[in-house]
């Protein structure tokens, strides 16, 4: 490789790209960046407050919309105006204080149109109705709409049919939810000590969780403790990187170096991460299904359409094939030829 060849590539390394539109950022860009380097332009970032504001009980702790790590707040702060920021003094505080006081068998439930939140039990309906007196409205804690007071006894035709529509809502809030979880996880991969989920950059498949410090692998997800390694090894969690061509328990450093057995991987990181989470979404959606039923999905789908708006068709959930790793059987055949 040329001298100016190096010299493009390390520059292309340097280039700060938005997460979320692709525009190249300055290094001293204005918009929300975590620790883990996922940056934002300053319209995305103000898409980002405006998710937080739409319900700020479900995004405290802040958090990037990437790899789910805690922001620093100040990186969140400086997105705000004015009227922002004053209410974000009045109730981030009170917000983070009351979600401690949740206990194992209850659940903060908020309004979807005010600040206004509630500590109910796990078990309760799935409706609101709000007390706070500039508000007052009721609304479905599933679809996150507004429906008709369930006390009136004037309820129009009209009115009984959308009421009827979100006790519907209610029947399918935990197929919709295991639904919905699946998709969320497809694209990220979590610590399985602590439970922080992320996605990876487009380094090795080590990782170390910058909240418990514990060592894993991207790729299977285990614990270092856990990983199937080479016997005698003293090289920690690359052990389980050694023959894993041939080793369907072991895993590769890279994504990139799959491509040498398996021709369907690409060869660069970024597209190699892709497709990767794209077998994981699958599987998981897969699986879903499986638990559930067609009938179930059908229902679910023809109510909250979440099959028509999760990315995938049918077909490449329940038949596409989910081998990770094609050809390690025909690697280790050759190796021993040789």
């Amino acid at each position: 490789m040329s001298t100016n060849a190096k010299t493009t590539n390390l520059k292309d390394k340097k280039k700060i790209i938005c997460g979320a539109c692709d525009a190249d950022l300055a290094p001293d860009h204005y918009g929300i960046q975590c620790v883990q380097g996922h940056h934002y332009c300053t319209d995305c970032s103000k898409q980002i407050v405006n998710l937080f504001f739409s319900d700020p009980q479900v995004y405290i702790p802040l958090r990037c919309v990437q790899c789910r790590i805690e922001l620093n707040p100040c990186v969140f702060e400086r997105q705000l105006t004015l009227t922002q920021i004053d209410f974000y003094n009045k109730h981030m505080l009170a917000l983070v204080w009351v979600k401690e006081l949740v206990g194992p068998d209850e659940r903060l439930d908020n309004c979807p149109f005010c600040s206004s939140a509630v500590i109910r039990g796990k078990n309760d309906p799935k409706f609101f109705s709000c007390k706070h007196p500039e508000c007052g409205k009721t609304s479905c804690l599933v679809c996150r709409k507004a429906c008709p007071s369930l006390s009136s006894d004037y309820a129009t035709e009209a009115q009984q049919e959308e009421i009827f529509q979100h006790f519907t809502c209610a029947e399918l809030a935990d197929d919709k939810q295991a639904f919905d979880l699946a998709v969320e996880n497809g694209q990220k991969v979590s610590c399985p000590k602590c439970g922080l989920a992320g996605m990876k950059d487009d380094s090795c498949t080590h990782m170390t969780c910058p909240t418990c410090c514990q060592v894993w692998c991207y790729f299977c997800g285990k614990r270092v403790e856990d990983c199937d390694k080479e016997q005698n090894g003293n090289n920690g969690i690359i052990d389980h990187n050694h023959d894993w061509d041939v080793n369907p328990k072991r895993c590769p450093m890279y994504f990139t170096q799959i491509q040498d057995i398996d021709p369907r991987w690409p060869d660069n990181e970024t597209n190699c991460l892709i497709m990767f989470h794209r077998n994981r979404s699958l599987r998981l959606l897969r699986d879903v299904l499986g638990k559930l039923g067609k009938d179930r999905i059908d229902k679910l789908n023809n109510h909250f359409h979440v099959l028509d708006s999760c990315g995938f068709s049918l077909r490449e959930i329940l038949q596409e094939d989910l081998t990770l790793i094609q050809g390690r059987d025909r690697f280790r055949r050759n190796n021993h030829k040789n």
